[in-house]
Parts: C-alpha cells; sequence; structure tokens
C-alpha cells in the first residue's frame, strides 16, 4: 500500500499544494544531515588510541604531585647532593674580582606598566633573546607589546634600590683568603659574568610535569656557575624548588627549607644576641591572673595552604580569641598603634603582650618553614601557640611553646589553654641566658654576613 500526497487539507479551507511539501521536507532532511555532521565534529578525536606504554615511568617529573598533597609533598624534600662548591677553572685569583650577576627576579612584575617601561629598552646580548622572548609573551602576554630583537626594557639593568652601575666588595674565602668580586643587574654583560645568582627564579607554576619552564630560566654558558638561594617563601608555593631536577642545574643552594640546601640558612634567622634578647623578655600576663580572652591573633594573609583559618574560627568562638588582622578580624587596633611610622614588629608584639597566648600559625605546614611569627609571640613575652612547621623543635627553645599538631582536635587545645600551668613555658630563659647556643639546634651558626660573601665563601679556585 503507497502513500499518495495529492492535497493537504488543513482548518479554514486552506490548500497547500504538493510540490510545496514534498520540498519542505527534503529541506528539513537535508537540513538534518548537516547539522549531525557538524555535532559529529565536536566531539574530541582520540589520539593514538592504539599507543603501547612499555615499561614504568619512576622519574620524578611524572610521580610529583604537589598541588594534589601539599602536605606529604613539603614534608619529605630532597637532600642535596655530595658538598659541592664553586670552582674556577678559567682564571685565577690574579686575574681580578670576580664577576657576579643578578639575575632579577620579582612577584612584582604582575604590577608592572610593561607599556611605560617598554619606552626605555637597553641591548641584550644574543644568549638572552630566547629568556626575552618567552618572558613578553608568557609571562607579561600583552599581544600588542612588541620590542624590538636584541633589546628588553632598561627596567632590567637596575637594583632593587635603583642602582644601575656595578658594585664592588670582598669576602674571606675557607679556601682562597680574601676575595674580591663585583655585582650588577647589567644584561649586556651577562656573557661576562663568572657567577649567575638567582635569589628567586621565576619559571611559572604549573599542575603537570615539570612544573617549570625553562626557558624562563637563562642560558648556562660553559663558563659560567649558578646560585640559587630560596628561603623567604615555602616551598608549597613554588613546588618545583624541591625538584632534584631542578636543584641540579645549579652549582651551589643556599637558603631554607636548611635540610635541602647546601648552605642552609634558616628563613628568619636567629642571632645569638637575638637569642639573649628573647631570653630577657619578661611574661606578658601574670601566672595567677584569670583570662576572658586566652589568645591573641595578628594575620593578614587569609589564603594559607593548611587549615589556619579554621584554628582561627575555633579559637574566636570558643577560646574568646581577639583577632587583629584581616582574618576573622573581631578586634581593631587601638589608635595609638595603628600608625604607618611604627614598625609592625612593635605593633604585634605590644598588642600580644596583654595575653597569655599568641597565635603563631604558618600558611603552610612544611618542613623548615619557619618565619617571625613565633619569634614576634616570645618576643612579646606570650607563649606561642604553634601551628606549622613539623621541625618547630630545631628553631626555637625546648619547653617554650604550645604545638597544635600534639592534639587530637582544636576543642582538646582550647581545654589545654584554659587549664594549662604557664610557668613551665618560661623556664628555657634561664638555660639560654647561662648559654644563648642553646637557644635553638638548627639556628647556628649564624649565616655569612651576605649573599655575596656566602658565595665567595665557597669559590675554589684549580
Amino acid at each position: 500500500m503507497g502513500l499518495t500526497i495529492s492535497r493537504l487539507r488543513i482548518p479554514r479551507g486552506l490548500v497547500i499544494p504538493r510540490r510545496f511539501v514534498v520540498r519542505t521536507i527534503i529541506i528539513i532532511i537535508v537540513l538534518l544531515v548537516i547539522a549531525q555532521i557538524y555535532l559529529n565534529s565536536l566531539k574530541p578525536v582520540p589520539i593514538q588510541p592504539t599507543a603501547r606504554y612499555i615499561g614504568t615511568n619512576y622519574d620524578e617529573l611524572t610521580q610529583f604531585a604537589p598541588h594534589h598533597d601539599i602536605k606529604s609533598f613539603c614534608n619529605k624534600l630532597p637532600t642535596p647532593r655530595n658538598k659541592r662548591g664553586l670552582v674556577i677553572s678559567d682564571k685565577s685569583k690574579t686575574d681580578g674580582p670576580l664577576k657576579i650577576f643578578y639575575w632579577k627576579h620579582s612577584g612584582g612584575y604582575a604590577w608592572t606598566d610593561w607599556d611605560w617601561e617598554s619606552q626605555t629598552m637597553c641591548p641584550i646580548p644574543m644568549e638572552l633573546q630566547e629568556f626575552f622572548d618567552t618572558f613578553r609573551t608568557k609571562v607579561i602576554n600583552k599581544p600588542d607589546l612588541k620590542w624590538s630583537t636584541g633589546y628588553a626594557p632598561c627596567y632590567f639593568w637596575k637594583t632593587f634600590d635603583g642602582q644601575v652601575e656595578d658594585r664592588y666588595g670582598s669576602c674571606n674565602s675557607k679556601y682562597s683568603g680574601y676575595l674580591d668580586y663585583t655585582f650588577s643587574t647589567n644584561y649586556t654583560d651577562f656573557p661576562n659574568a663568572d657567577i649567575i645568582y638567582m635569589d628567586h627564579p621565576l619559571t611559572l607554576g604549573a599542575n603537570q610535569a615539570p612544573y617549570y619552564n625553562s626557558q624562563l630560566l637563562p642560558p648556562k654558558l660553559a663558563h659560567q656557575k649558578w646560585v640559587l638561594r630560596f628561603g623567604d617563601d615555602s616551598v608549597a608555593g613554588y613546588p618545583y624548588i624541591a625538584l632534584p631536577a631542578f636543584l641540579h642545574r645549579f652549582d651551589l643552594t643556599m637558603g631554607s627549607p636548611p635540610s635541602m640546601m647546601d648552605i642552609p640558612d634558616p628563613t628568619y634567622p636567629i642571632t645569638l644576641d637575638r637569642a639573649i634578647e628573647l631570653a630577657n623578655t619578661k611574661p606578658s600576663f601574670a601566672f595567677n591572673k584569670k583570662a576572658d580572652h586566652l589568645i591573641s591573633v595578628v594575620t593578614s594573609e587569609c589564603w594559607p595552604w593548611n587549615k589556619r583559618n579554621d584554628l582561627i574560627d575555633h579559637l574566636v568562638k570558643n577560646a574568646g580569641a581577639h583577632s587583629y588582622g584581616s582574618c576573622n578580624n573581631n578586634k581593631e587596633v587601638p589608635k595609638e598603634l595603628n600608625k604607618d611610622d611604627l614598625p609592625r614588629p612593635y605593633i604585634k608584639q605590644t598588642l600580644m603582650a596583654k595575653y597569655p597566648f599568641g597565635l603563631a600559625a604558618e600558611h603552610s605546614n612544611c618542613v623548615g618553614y619557619v618565619t617571625e611569627k613565633i619569634y614576634d609571640v616570645l618576643a612579646s613575652g606570650a607563649i606561642p601557640v604553634y601551628f606549622g612547621a613539623s621541625d618547630i623543635a630545631d628553631f626555637v627553645p625546648e619547653g617554650s611553646y604550645i604545638d597544635v599538631k600534639d592534639f587530637k582536635d582544636n576543642d582538646e587545645l582550647v581545654v589545654y589553654l584554659k587549664t594549662v600551668d604557664r610557668a613551665p613555658f618560661y623556664k628555657w630563659k634561664e638555660i639560654v641566658k647561662k648559654d644563648p647556643s642553646k637557644f635553638c639546634k638548627s639556628c647556628f651558626p649564624a649565616p655569612a654576613e651576605s649573599a655575596w660573601c656566602a658565595i665567595m665563601d665557597n669559590v675554589q679556585y684549580v
């Protein structure tokens, strides 16, 4: 039985010709076919679906996953290779000062007015062309910003205090006696430098291997030695710093975490004089006085990589904590202290002196990352409640603080703060007054007077 279309009748007597109906159906079918082809084009095309992976890759670049488990990652750090030095074989001590080039990197690049800075351009050596091309396209990322080949903004030539000229100095070396040196940020003279010093290499953060962009490092010329200093921040924020594959690019490393560097240098160094000063600080809150507000909090950075915010919130709600900083603020700084001409450490310590306890909470719980926070509390005379590095015991006197990690939860911590006898937390002071070297295990000897002297101390002429 066939389908015969003669005339299609619809209400009100309107008659549609058969030819029009047939053409309409054909057009609809064609449109449906085109739509299906287009939708199929949107589906991802599998890449090498039959590829076979032979063997197992245990390389650190494929196994390393810091952003997935920061706490585990930054507490399993590499140790230095065999003790290294800066072996200079292409010149002798009589050839004159060693030239140190300061490879200037800074997080402040994000706030730099590059249109303005690009109005004054200086020449660069061909060795650095790839770096500046990558920096302009990957870091600045302004398609309309153009730099002529062989030139870059003179911004890079200035040290952080604005000086352009070479600086001169001399330091004592354990291998070669007194050595003269110069350092500068003159990028034109980069190929002539003996040592390249980097104190904060900008290599672009990434969540997958290899976690850094080697094009944002300079080329390593055959005669040059590389020195890395890192320690002003936590490796939780710069995970590539903890990759041996990255560290081994350098001939010498210094800084923190101390256990990871050739030249250990704590994030916040303590001298013997400072140890005695802290030992002479009197308790800030009478032992027999009851406190309605047990603890002070002075924290301004509210995006930590640990559970610091949860801890602050719990202390505010359950221990009457006064939070003066930006995080969970519930107490304003008194007018007499809220002045720009007052040093921040003085303000913090004056505020904390009104309480029996002071919170010293880092923004990451990474081994070796111990900042000024716990020392500010000690300087106020209060007892530090510490939340941070697992090896904090290496950086402060034994029995001088309360560690949050020693409690099963924050409730147990609060009960302890309300009931503990505070007097024993000051016994360390008498010990340190007699022998300041007893202040901590990993503070001494103090680092070299400058980064340049730490470098010179490791120079060996052969």
